[in-house]
Parts: structure tokens; sequence; C-alpha cells
């Protein structure tokens, strides 16, 4: 609504007696006809609001605060969702008047004045520009980049970085976006194409935005390079959706629009049966240079991080993730992925593995990645990791069962199949005097020992029972979760020592960090002269924050020792985009990588939980930091 429409409402609904025309026209200082237009137009927003009489006009107050409740959650109440609704307003319906603007959001023109400067930050990002001529405001810059800016807009308005059919619906009034999905699908089924559910809602958005705009006389004329991967089939594809786009919304593609809804498809989905694609023929499918980049970076995810991925299944789909990845980049259409945050701040190790791989792909290629096809890397690299699930994180148990016919047996067999994930059952003891040589995690008993076992102990019927499975559960979680804690408690306390503990009342910018604890690890002998450009590179690739705690790190693993370097903040320092109070630096020998491995995930898994960082905050030593760190390993 506009301004005078909702100070009309308002008048009219302080008062109990009817109002005439010319009291509101006096009062808006408006003329007597605009009010009779703007009761019309409130009336067809919300039918019987404003009653007319010969008295005057009289408002019904329910539904009058039906209108300004509704009017209330549009009106940008932060600065953040100012600037939003600035770069939309303007984006979306071209050149307006600053003043209108200041109405529309009811802020001075101070007030604008300030906002438009973190706007222009906002849109020099996506090369683009705010021009301002006589109070008129406008947006400079390619097409192309209008339209994905406003995609990625969007994204950042939703809840969790997630754009649904809804939200797309709700921003671009009069499309119907249900129309463009199940067209998509149709066309897709029909030329035998596959596009999992992300990308699908992509390219719904992409298109949404690319009719809005073509339907508002906003069409791209400036042509990006041609791609090498453009085919006809996937022109023929694109070719007969925008011909249905076209007749339903009754716009015209332009060539270049063509070629580049060609390339959207292209870039998000594949018309490859998988079952027929194998190691022996995927290197007819990527070309030459993609099947090699595949090789090297599963030789780096083993040399750095020792994880085997040398699964033939996996080699052939990471392959074709590469391909379409490089696809992407050279029509310069990278996939939004809506579970980018969550992956870096709950698959840590798995996500900085991506990051080396986004490294790589950069130094070969030239081509850099962004965090959300990082993340769409590490979706790969967890799903085989899945399925790496070996012996190491099962515990040995023994069963203690004076033989009676087969019963141990029997027994035996029971606990093998239901544990099988997670326990191994080492063998079968009849006499007590074997339960104290044996070396084991954890016996299961069918009767009380006489003396006191030197591990865990869980008494069971002869004849197991659920209570007795649960038990043995429990008991099974117990040895493992001490088994893990130890183990991180050794580390901690061979990595972090005395000299690499420090506690900081300054407040010095990010660089500066990383200088200064780069430079006590030179001197203490941990690391060479390039470890800290190492660290920036690093850093540079995909921010090394996660929320209030930091751990820059280098890309490779080659330095002279082993060692985690912690400084406390007690003022934050502004890391890119969050305040850091917690920076740990680590550094790794080759010969030690796999500390990394048992380490990387765990910390960071404990930080990311305020009240845990919060403890680890309190630590004044290296101990007390180690103690905190254990205790919260659960």
């Amino acid at each position: 609504m506009r301004k005078q429409q909702i100070q009309l409402i308002r008048h009219l609904k302080e008062n109990n007696e009817p109002i005439t025309s010319a009291s509101l026209a006096n009062l808006l200082d408006i003329s007597p006809r605009s009010v009779k237009t703007y009761i019309t137009e409130i009336n067809d927003m919300l039918p019987g609001t404003i009653d007319s009489s010969r008295k005057g006009y009289l408002i019904d107050k329910e539904k009058a605060e039906q209108l300004l409740e509704e009017e209330r959650s549009l009106i940008p109440q932060t600065r953040e969702e100012r600037v939003a609704y600035i770069i939309n307003r303007v984006i979306k319906r071209g050149p307006v008047n600053a003043y209108d603007l200041c109405d529309e959001m009811f802020i001075s023109y101070s007030t604008l004045k300030s906002d438009l400067a973190k706007v222009r930050n906002a849109l020099s990002k996506a090369e683009l520009q705010l021009a301002n001529q006589n109070d008129t405001l406008m947006v400079v810059g390619l097409e192309k980049n209008k339209r994905k800016f406003l995609s990625s807009l969007l994204y950042s308005e939703s809840h969790n970085n997630f754009v649904n059919y809804e939200k797309m619906s709700e921003s671009f009034e009069g499309i119907d976006v249900s129309f463009i999905k199940d067209t998509i699908l149709s066309k897709f089924e029909q030329y035998h194409y596959f596009i999992n559910d992300y990308s699908l809602e992509n390219l719904i958005l992409h298109s949404t935005i690319t009719i809005d705009r073509i339907r508002n006389g906003y069409t791209t004329t400036e042509g990006g390079k041609a791609s090498l991967f453009l085919k006809s089939h996937e022109h023929e594809l694109a070719v007969s959706i925008i011909k249905e786009f076209e007749k339903r919304f009754g716009i015209r593609f332009n060539e270049i629009e063509v070629t580049e809804f060609t390339m959207l498809i292209l870039s998000r989905a594949s018309n490859l049966d998988y079952e027929t694609v194998t190691v022996e023929n995927v290197r007819q499918y990527v070309g030459e240079d993609i099947y090699e980049l595949a090789q090297q970076l599963i030789k780096d995810f083993s040399a750095f991080f020792y994880i085997d991925l040398s699964q033939p299944e996996f080699f052939v789909r990471f392959c074709l993730h590469i391909k379409n990845l490089l696809i992407r980049a050279d029509s310069n259409y990278f996939s939004k992925n809506p579970l980018t945050d969550s992956i870096k701040q709950n698959c840590p190790l798995i996500y900085d593995c991506a990051v080396n791989a986004a490294d790589t792909v950069k130094k070969k290629t030239g081509i850099y990645l962004n965090d959300d096809e990082i993340a769409y890397i590490a979706f790969h690299l967890g799903g085989a990791l899945e399925l790496q699930q070996t012996l190491t994180n099962k515990i040995t148990a023994h069963i203690f069962c004076p033989g009676y016919y087969d019963l141990n047996q029997r027994l035996s067999d029971v606990l093998s199949s239901r544990f099988f994930d997670i326990m191994v059952i080492g063998g079968i003891l009849t006499q007590e005097e074997e339960v104290e040589k044996v070396n084991t995690d954890l016996i299961i008993s069918t009767m009380n020992l006489k003396h006191k076992a030197n591990v865990p102990v869980v008494l069971v019927s002869p004849f197991i029972n659920e209570q007795d499975l649960r038990n043995i559960s429990n008991a099974i979680e117990r040895i493992r979760d001490e088994k893990k804690r130890n183990i991180f408690r050794d580390h901690l306390t061979y990595l972090i020592k005395d000299e690499l503990f420090s506690v900081e009342k300054e407040k010095p910018d990010k660089e500066e960090v990383i200088h200064q604890m780069a430079e006590r690890l030179k001197k203490l002998g941990y690391v060479g002269d390039s470890f800290e450009e190492e660290v920036l590179e690093r850093d540079a690739v995909s921010s090394t924050a996660f929320g209030m705690f930091a751990i820059p790190h280098a890309m490779k693993m080659h330095e002279k020792r082993t060692g985690i370097n912690i400084m406390i903040l007690e003022e934050p320092v502004v890391w890119d985009e969050t305040e850091v109070k917690l920076v740990m630096m680590l550094c790794f020998n080759i010969n030690e990588r796999y500390i990394f491995n048992e380490l990387f995930e765990p910390i960071s898994m404990i930080l990311v939980d305020p009240d845990n960082l919060n403890k680890v905050l309190k630590a004044k030593s290296a101990e007390e930091f180690i103690d905190i760190l254990t205790e919260l390993n659960v």
C-alpha cells in the first residue's frame, strides 16, 4: 500500500464516527478525489473494509487491523531487510524515485542514504552498479548479472539457504511456477534426461527469473563465450521447453537467451544411463583431461588424508561429477547448494578434503570453485566414506560361559549376528583363570566372577534376552566413547604444549593473528618459511572460520613437526564475515597425518556448540584447555 493509504486507514481506525472526504483530504493533504480513489483501492484489497454513507466514511476496525498487520509484515524492519528490499525493488521494477522508496519503507532520506552505501557494496560483488540521477535510482550492468543476483538474493532471504516453490511464487507475482516445473519435468522425461532435486529447483528458479525479466522488457543482449560442451540434443530440449514458456507467458526468448538456457540444462542435468558407464569406458565419456584430473584428486585424498577412494563405482561417478562441474564453470553457472552451511559445520573433515580438491582443480584448470561447488564434492566424498566402515570402529569381546552342550557356541552366534557391525567376538572362555589373562575390551559372562576383571563385564542369562542385549549395547557404547576420549586426550597432549598456548587481550586483524601464530610455530621449529603463505592460500579458497572459532591450516601436510597453536582472544577478531574468539592453527608432518583425521572433526563438532565454546574460552593454560575439550568429547 501507499503511504497515504496507510495513513487514511489509521485515521479512520482512530475514530468511531464517520469522517467526510473533505476532512480526510485536509488531514492527508490530498484532494477529495484521491481520497475516493484510495478508498476504492482499499476495498478492492479487502472487501467491506470501509463503508460509505451521507455522513462520510466508517471503517471496520478488525479488517483495518488485518490490512495494517499484513502491511507491517511486508515493510522491511532491519537494515539488512531494507538493503534486500531496495535491490529487489530497483532491479525488478526498474528506476525508482528515492523519496518514493522512503515512503514505501517509512524511513527518512538520511537513513536511505546510509543504506545505499551497503546496497552499492552488495551490487559491486555481482559486477553491478547503483546509479543515482536526480534522486532516481537504477542498477547498471549486464542483464545476465542482474538475473544471477536476483537468484542469490532469493536464496539468502530463504530459511536455511533453501528456496522452495512457494517462495518463488510469492516473489514473482503472476508467474505459474507449477507450470514451469511440470513443463521441465515432462520435457526431461520425453528427452530421457535426469536431474536431482536441488538442480531441478535451481533450474526452475532461473527459468522463473528469466520469464519475469523478459515479461518486463529486460532481455539479454550480451552473449557469453561459445561453449565447447554445447550439443544439438540439449539445444533441442531447451527449445522445446522454451516454446512452452513463450506460449504460456506471451514472451519471446532471443538467440542468446536460448543458448544460455541450453547451458543451464547441460550444467545441471544428464542424459547418461549410469548403468552403462564403467571404469573401462568412462574415459570416452569425460575426455582425457577430466579423467586424469579425477585420478589426481583421488591420489591426493589418499596421500594427504589417508582416504581410499579407489572403488570403481566411486571413480565413475566422480569423473562424471567433475565433468558437469567444469561445464558449469565454462558457462559461469555455478550450482547453488542449499546444504553448504550444514556440510561445512557438521562434516568439517570431509569439507576440508573437498577444499583441497577445489585447490587442485584451480591449479590444473584455472577454475575457481565457490563454497557451493566445494560442498557438492563433499557430498561425493561423504557417500563413499560411509561405505568404508572398518574393524577400527569395532570393539573386541570374549564370552565367559562354562561349557554345557553347545550353549556357549549358540550364545556366540547370537551376539555375533546382533552386533556384527560394532563388536568382534574374540573367543569363548570356560575357565575364570582365562578371563584374567585375555586381552579384550569386554567380557560377556553367564555367571558372576569371583575376582574383579580388568575390563568391563556384562552379566547375561544363558538364554539371552532383550534386556541382556540392551545391557551389552550400552556397555559397547561406553567402551567406544572411552576409547575415543582416551585417544583424543593422548593426541591433544602430544600436540598442544605450553609454548603453543596463549590468551591475547588485544584485538588484531585476521592477517595479524595468522602472522603471529605462524611466526611462533616457525621460531619453535614446527614449520618452514612458506607455511604462513600456505595458510593464507587455504583460507582464501574457503574460510576456515566456523562461527566464533577458526582452524587455519595449510593445504598440504609437509611441516617439520606436528602441533596445534592455540590463541584465545578476549576481544573477537573479524574473520571474513564472522567474529572469532578462538583460533587453533594446525601444522602436520606427513608421517602423522592420520592424527588430523582423528582430531579435526571431533574438535569442530565440539566447538560448533556455543555453550561448549564458552567453556573452552575460559581455559588459562594448555593443560586446562585439553581437560575441557576432552571432557566435552562425548
